[in-house]
Order: C-alpha cells, then structure tokens, then sequence
C-alpha cells in the first residue's frame, strides 16, 4: 500500500502531533462502525476481552451497578443501557479510550503503518484521559506486543473508573438535586460542570467568593482551563448547584453557558486523593508497568507541560495527572506549537470533534495557527490518508 501523502511528508521532514480526547464524549456510534465493519477483530479482541477478563471483579461495584458488556451492546443495540449509564466513569472512560484506538487503528490500515508513523511524530498530548494512550502510540508497539498492551491499557482506565466511583459512590442527583438543577435551566446535574463565557479569573473571583460558604470537604475546584473562555469545574453536585443558583442572574446577563458534563466523578480534583492507594492495588495486580523510558517520542502533561519520556513513574504519573492534578490546555499547544520541532499538522483521535475545537481554540489563544485534523470526522480523515 503507498503511504498517504501527508505521512510521506512528515517522514521526510517530522511533523506530526498526537493528541486524544477525554470524558464526556459520545462514543457508541463510532465505535460499532468499526465494530460491523469487521476489519478490526483482533484489536477488539483484545480490547474487550481484557474487559470480560475484569467483568468477575467489577461488575456489580459502586462504578458498575449494571455491569458492562460491550460485546453484547456492540452486538445488539436494543440491549444498550440508558445514556446516563454509558456517561458514567467506569462505563465511559475504557469505552472512549477503545472508541480512539480504534481510530488510530483505522489509520494504521489505511496506510500509516506504526513505524511510519512513530517516525513521522514529533509529540504528543491528550486531554484529561487521552493523555493515556497517548503514551500507547509512542510506545510504538507491533503484532502481538501492542495488543496485549491495549489488553493492559484498557485494564488501567478501567479501574480508575471503578475506583474513582468506588471513592465518590454519589451516581446519580437527589431527586432534589435534579429538580433545582432543572428549575435553575442546567438538567442533569454531575459532579463536573463547563462554565463558558468571560475570563477565567471572573469566574475565579466567583468560585472563590462561593467557597467562603462550603466546607473542605464540599469545596468547588477550577479543574480545567480548555480555552480562555473555557473552564471546568469540580466539586459535589450540591457545591456547584448553589454556585449556579448565587450566579445565575450574572450568568444569564453576561450570556455565561453553564453546561454539566456526561461524568459521575469530580476528576481533576483532591476530591479524588483517596482513589490512588486502592488504584495502586490493581496496577501491581494487572502488570501495568510501561515506562517513560520506552516512549519514542514526547508525550506532554496538560499540568505542567513535563516530558513523559522522563517521568520516573509513568503508571502512577499518568493516573495522577488524570484524577488529580489541574488540566491547562494550553500547556500542550504551547509545546505543539513552539517545544516541539516544527509540527505541520495536530491529528486527533476524538471521540468526536470536541478535543479538534478545544485546540483550535487554545491555539488561537497563544496566537498559533496549525491544522488540526478529527480522525472520526470524515472529510479530516480522507485529508490525512489520500
């Protein structure tokens, strides 16, 4: 097979950045596309029998009350569980990072074979739980080796779901919660909530100002600066009702969106501290032990823009990063655009086109412009593979 245009470019002169998207996108209908077609039997091999493996332990935990079969939703669409069921962390988090290798897997089979295109990258990131397999690809893995690794990193994202839901067991709203969500014009209230419009230090100012009233325990968190207009927060569903509630008339004069986000689980935040120490438990248990030292080219924290290539303790690094630690978008763009050697395009792996929107956004922030190309998105994918 003759290699794409825009690979053999990058493989004479590197330019290629990686990146993955993170919760909250939807996922299903991307993924049985793949599923049907066929084509990909043995990553789905791996990917979901490395799922059935855990099913003895995880399901019926607080994170999977209904369990998770996604051979037999894949399969049979009439058995897929309700929306709010595919949205929480330990359903969703495993079944988007599955959904984004598999894109990857479908560029690999349209003519960007692995080693082509680990020598055609010059960087990598990904957006909260995408930063994960992004290490996947610059580890730079073939044949047997790189399945069973998607075996091993679909483990590793799936107990942080569980543990995550394990350590913040509040699935569902209060019927009272959801009542005053609705009434306040934000339905179905979740731990993580997109606050859009205005600066981010407006928005501080208010956070701050409403955390006087809360207790430690029910503090609400900036969690992710995605774009200078947009900002994610973290805390009880409770905190960030009355967050809306004492900011609504502001909000709706200054036309601020107030959007909660498809997850069950406050992440980027130390409402999450107590996850690591049961998480650490399953790491030694499913033999997740990849290093920085083994990735081929940089991968960037969105927290502090570190080298992952030199990172002492990549599985509880990136664990951390994603349950823990405070994401800055522009921190990878920045790396993108002036860290790396010269990148000619940005490819996003998705779920969907919101990480695509989010970078074009940080990039115009910084004053950057680079071309950054959805590989679920039909039109960007023919780009990259014609």
């Amino acid at each position: 097979m003759a290699k794409p245009q825009l690979l053999q470019q990058a493989l004479e002169k590197p330019g290629l950045f990686v990146q993955f998207g993170g919760q909250g996108a939807p996922w299903y209908k991307e993924l049985k596309k793949y599923y049907d077609s066929g084509e990909m039997k043995p990553f789905f091999d791996a990917a979901i029998g490395a799922l059935e493996e855990e099913a003895s332990t995880v399901n019926g935990t607080p994170g999977l009350p209904h369990g998770l079969d996604p051979r037999k939703w894949l399969d049979d669409e009439s058995t897929i569980p309700s929306e709010e069921y595919l949205g929480c962390a330990a359903v969703s988090i495993p079944m988007i990072q599955m959904t984004q290798l598999a894109h990857f897997e479908a560029l690999t089979q349209a003519g960007y074979d692995r080693p082509s295109l680990v020598k055609a990258t010059v960087g990598g990131s990904g957006h909260s739980q995408g930063l994960i397999p992004s290490t996947l690809i610059s580890l730079g893995l073939e044949g047997d080796e790189y399945l069973e690794a998607v075996k091993k990193y679909t483990k590793y994202v799936l107990y942080i779901g569980v543990r995550s839901q394990e350590i913040f067991p509040f699935f569902d709203p209060t019927p009272e919660e959801a009542k005053k969500a609705e009434e306040l014009g934000a339905a179905n209230p979740a731990p993580m909530v997109a606050v859009l419009g205005e600066e981010h230090a407006y928005i501080e100012e208010l956070v701050a100002r409403e955390n006087d009233k809360l207790p430690d325990d029910k503090k609400i968190y900036v969690s992710l600066y995605n774009s200078p207009n947009n900002r994610i927060l973290s805390s009880h569903r409770s905190s960030l009702i009355q967050f809306h509630e004492a900011n609504k008339d502001a909000f709706e004069e200054k036309k601020i969106k107030f959007v909660y986000l498809r997850t069950t689980c406050p992440f980027h935040s130390p409402l999450m501290e107590p996850m690591m120490p049961l998480f650490e438990k399953d790491l030694e248990r499913i033999g997740f032990n990849y290093q920085g030292s083994q990735l081929n080219f940089p991968i960037y924290s969105f927290f502090d823009q570190r080298n992952y290539q030199t990172e002492a303790d990549m599985p509880r690094g990136l664990a951390t990063d994603m349950v823990l630690k405070t994401l800055y978008w522009d921190k990878p763009m920045k790396a993108a655009a002036e860290h790396s050697p010269a990148v000619s395009h940005i490819v996003d792996f998705g779920p969907g086109k919101t990480s695509q929107r989010l970078s074009m956004d940080s990039l115009k922030g910084i004053g950057k412009d680079l071309p950054v190309l959805a590989a679920a998105f039909a039109k960007d994918f023919k780009t990259l593979t014609e």
